[in-house]
């Protein structure tokens, strides 16, 4: 199994605990510095980080139920996976080429039963100067790509298949729960991002009852987006979103 959870850190935990549960993502771990959020599918860890140089980052991550099957299957795929001791225990640190570095851990399948929106979906967004290389990554991983145009589901890619695309950007889904957008850009970055499939004015008028505010918009690739204040604010350390969560409406479905 294979599920996406990114981690955010912050020096704004309350603030973000307040927005992820009225966007309908349920508390499964909550400790001093660390907690998680189960979306409908995916889970979001956010980590306390002192104001400072780092607050507002994300890191991509990701779980799995046996690592060292992960390790080798994606070392066979043909990707970079080794052995990582983290301070919450176990890990495997997985290396692309063109420089993400991100952990994969064991699946925390103690979780107590949740009441998550079913409709919400975390969809962490990677940005990255090389789109092809990142997007062998994923493949490499387990994930998958959704509604592949060219490739037919397989997990070989060219550089003519991302040419293809309109705005640069493939999504990835995993089995578990959660969605992967690698899209090109200038600077490599994450941030968090979520997807909806219950109507945005839904959820729109879910924040507006417990006081944040919210926006839609169109995004780059024609659809609908609705944008939130990010509480690290628009000078946060990543800037990946540029002050915003977005979250956008969903077209396909998960796998």
């Amino acid at each position: 199994m294979l599920r996406v959870r990114p981690v955010h850190y912050t020096s704004r935990m309350h603030e973000y605990k307040e927005l992820l549960t009225a966007l309908g993502l349920a508390v499964t771990a909550d400790y001093e510095t660390w907690m998680e959020f189960d979306a409908g599918h995916g889970r979001l860890a956010v980590h306390a980080m002192p104001a400072g140089p780092d607050d507002g980052i994300t890191s991509l991550g990701f779980e799995a139920r046996d690592l060292e099957e992960f390790r080798r299957r994606t070392e066979e795929a043909g990707t970079r996976a080794e052995p990582f001791s983290a301070d919450h225990g176990g890990s495997v640190k997985v290396t692309s080429p063109e420089g993400t570095v991100f952990l994969v851990d064991r699946a925390n399948e103690g979780a107590e039963p949740h009441d998550a929106d079913p409709s919400l979906t975390v969809a962490a967004v990677w940005t990255t100067t090389e789109l092809p290389t990142a997007a062998k990554v994923l493949a490499a991983i387990g994930a998958r790509r959704r509604s592949p145009a060219r490739t037919g589901g397989q997990t070989e890619f060219s550089q003519a298949d991302w040419e293809l695309t309109d705005v640069g950007r493939v999504d990835f889904a995993t089995k578990n729960g959660g969605i992967i957008t690698v899209q090109q850009g200038a600077a490599a970055g994450i941030a968090i991002g979520f997807e909806y499939d219950g109507g945005l004015e839904v959820l729109r008028d879910r924040l507006a009852s417990a006081g944040f505010q919210s926006r839609l918009a169109e995004d780059d690739a024609g659809g609908r987006v609705l944008l939130v204040p990010d509480p690290d604010g628009s000078d946060s350390a990543s800037g990946a979103g540029g002050g915003n969560i977005r979250i956008r409406e969903a077209t396909v479905h998960q796998l």
